[in-house]
């Protein structure tokens, strides 16, 4: 059963995410906001949300630095805004999966529980893309959605969400407006 799965980036038996992504950040922001948001357990090993580096055994299981001066805050402020949102939406810890669309270095799906829906739109690649999302399977005609994390609404028409713009290396995480 995928909802009792455990999700995890990396732990004291492997190498550190941030050190196999070659210190590529957007490649761990992108991976924390799909574990965080995907079906399962997610387990945040001690450091990563900091940008906690490190090699294969002894070295991915070093000491968290106490001085702050050695965090990542941006990332830690990051990860908290991922937690943050799996606590306020059920669809996130409980909720069916259903994947909306996979191309062009997009992934997209959608996490569904009652009547709450929340759509996650990862853009893998380096340049920006344009996708519509087809959504008629998991909201109704002229449902509204909201950036969880900006003020941009979108409205679902012809059963899609249309005209997304996704940065470079980045995810857009949708939920129902007017809740």
């Amino acid at each position: 059963m995928t909802r009792a799965q455990l999700n995890l980036l990396d732990s004291h038996d492997t190498a550190r995410f941030i050190t196999c992504a070659r210190s590529d950040e957007s490649a761990l922001r992108l991976a924390a906001l799909f574990m965080l948001t995907y079906p399962g357990a997610p387990c945040i090993y001690y450091g990563d949300e900091i940008g906690l580096d490190g090699r294969h055994d002894p070295d991915c299981r070093k000491a968290f630095p106490c001085d702050e001066n050695r965090w990542n805050h941006g990332l830690r402020d990051f990860f908290k805004r991922c937690i943050a949102l799996r606590r306020a939406h059920p669809a996130l810890r409980r909720g069916a999966f259903k994947v909306l669309y996979s191309e062009q270095d997009v992934y997209a799906f959608a996490r569904q529980v009652e009547s709450e829906t929340v759509v996650v739109a990862l853009n893998i690649s380096r340049d920006t893309r344009n996708v519509s999302l087809p959504v008629n399977n998991v909201r109704e005609e002229n449902a509204v959605l909201q950036n969880a994390w900006g003020q941009d609404r979108r409205t679902v028409t012809q059963g899609t969400l249309r005209d997304l713009k996704l940065a470079p290396r980045s995810g857009l995480v949708l939920t129902q407006g007017d809740q």
